[in-house]
C-alpha cells in the first residue's frame, strides 16, 4: 500500500544566508507513515541560493523561476508541482525559519482524522525562542490581519483550536480543499495577506483552519521589514475584502471603511508613500484588474458553502498586535469595535 505524500515548499529569494539554520535539519527529517519531498522554488535570486541548494542538497527538488514572482508566485509553482506528483498535503515554510525535529508529525496525525483546510504550527520567534510569533492569525473586519499573542511569552500550554487563518510562515494545507479554487494563492497579491485571503476563502468553501501547537517552528521575524512593505498590505487588504465579502456586507462596512481610508491616507502622507497608496486604488479599479477581481470573486462566491454570518462572527473589531500599540490604535480600536459589534448583529446572509 502506497503512502500519502507530503510536499514541503520553500519560496526562496536571496535566502542563502538562512540555509545553514534550515536546510541541513530538513534533510534529516524522515517519517514512517508518509513520504516527504522537499521543494525549493527560487525567485531568480542573485546570491547563488539556487546553486547552493543544487550543490549541497541534491535530494531536494529545485524549481528555478526566470523572474521574481514573489511569495505568491513561488508557492503557486510549488503547489502545481505537488499536484503533478499526487501530493495529498503540502506544507509551506518560510526561508527564514528554523524547524524542530518531527514537526510535521502532529499535523499529519491531525489531518488523518479531521476535515480541515489548513493547519498552523506554533511559531515562536528566533533567537528569542521563549516568545511567540503567532498562535494563529486574526482577521479584522476591515481586512487587516495580525498574529495572536505576537511577542508574548510562550506559556507552553496550548490546545488545538480553530483560528481565522494560518500564517504562511508555517502552514499545512489539505490539497483537496483547494479543488474548487484550482489555485493556492491569488496571484494578484504577489506578497502579503495572501495567507489571510487563503484562510478566509477556505472558510467560505466550508473548511476550517486550526492551530496545532504540538508542531513547532521558529521564525526570524522582523516587524520593521514588514512595515517597509505597508503599501503592499494596503493594496492587498482592499482586494481581499472586495473579493470575499458578500456585497451586502461590503455596503454595511462602507462607513467604517471610509473612515479607515482617511486615516490610512494620512498615515501614508506622513510616512512618504501617499503616491503608492493612491496608485493602489488605481491598480484595483483599473479595467484589467477589475475584470480579474470579478473572476476571482465569482469563483469564491459561486462555490461558497458558508454564509458571511457563519464566517465573520469570529472576525475582530480590534487590532491586538503588540508592535503596533499606540494611542491612535487604541482610539481606533474603541470606535471600530463598537461599530463591528453592532454590524455583526445585522448580518443574516
Amino acid at each position: 500500500m502506497s503512502k500519502n505524500k507530503v510536499v514541503l515548499i520553500i519560496a526562496s529569494y536571496n535566502g542563502q544566508k538562512y540555509w545553514p539554520d534550515l536546510l541541513p535539519a530538513l534533510a534529516e527529517e524522515h517519517y514512517v507513515d508518509f513520504d516527504l519531498e522537499i521543494v525549493v522554488v527560487d525567485n531568480n535570486s542573485s546570491d547563488n541560493s539556487a546553486e547552493y541548494v543544487q550543490n549541497n542538497f541534491p535530494n531536494f527538488k529545485l524549481i528555478k523561476l526566470s523572474k521574481n514572482e514573489g511569495f505568491v508566485g513561488a508557492n503557486n509553482a510549488g503547489y502545481f508541482y505537488a499536484k503533478e506528483v499526487g501530493a495529498k498535503y503540502i506544507y509551506l515554510l518560510n526561508q527564514d525559519t528554523v524547524i524542530t525535529k518531527n514537526f510535521l508529525q502532529p499535523l499529519y496525525d491531525f489531518a488523518l482524522n479531521n476535515k480541515f483546510g489548513s493547519l498552523q504550527s506554533k511559531i515562536n520567534l528566533w533567537p528569542e525562542k521563549d516568545k511567540l510569533n503567532t498562535l494563529g492569525n486574526q482577521i479584522h473586519f476591515l481586512g487587516f490581519g495580525y498574529g495572536l499573542k505576537s511577542g508574548q511569552q510562550d506559556l507552553q500550554h496550548y490546545s488545538v483550536r480553530k483560528i481565522n487563518y494560518c500564517s504562511g510562515a508555517g502552514v499545512f494545507i489539505n490539497m483537496s480543499s483547494l479543488d474548487k479554487m484550482a489555485y493556492l494563492f491569488d496571484d494578484t497579491l504577489f506578497a502579503y495577506l495572501e495567507d489571510l485571503d487563503l484562510g478566509w476563502s477556505l472558510q467560505l468553501l466550508g473548511y476550517d483552519n486550526y492551530l496545532v501547537p504540538a508542531s513547532q517552528i521558529y521564525h526570524k521575524y522582523e516587524f520593521s521589514r514588514s512595515m517597509r512593505s505597508v503599501q503592499w498590505f494596503e493594496r492587498n487588504r482592499l482586494w481581499v475584502m472586495l473579493k470575499n465579502y458578500h456585497v451586502l456586507t461590503l455596503i454595511l462596512i462602507l462607513p467604517a471603511w471610509l473612515v479607515m481610508e482617511i486615516g490610512q491616507l494620512c498615515f501614508a502622507w506622513k510616512n512618504h508613500y501617499l503616491i503608492k497608496k493612491i496608485n493602489g486604488y488605481g491598480f484595483i479599479f483599473s479595467f484589467t484588474q477589475w475584470q480579474k477581481l470579478l473572476y476571482y470573486r465569482g469563483l469564491i462566491q459561486k462555490n461558497r458553502q458558508r454564509s458571511d454570518r457563519q464566517v465573520v462572527r469570529n472576525f475582530s473589531g480590534k487590532i491586538r498586535f503588540q508592535p503596533l500599540n499606540s494611542l491612535a490604535l487604541q482610539m481606533a480600536n474603541f470606535f471600530f469595535n463598537i461599530y463591528w459589534s453592532l454590524i455583526k448583529l445585522i448580518i443574516i446572509w
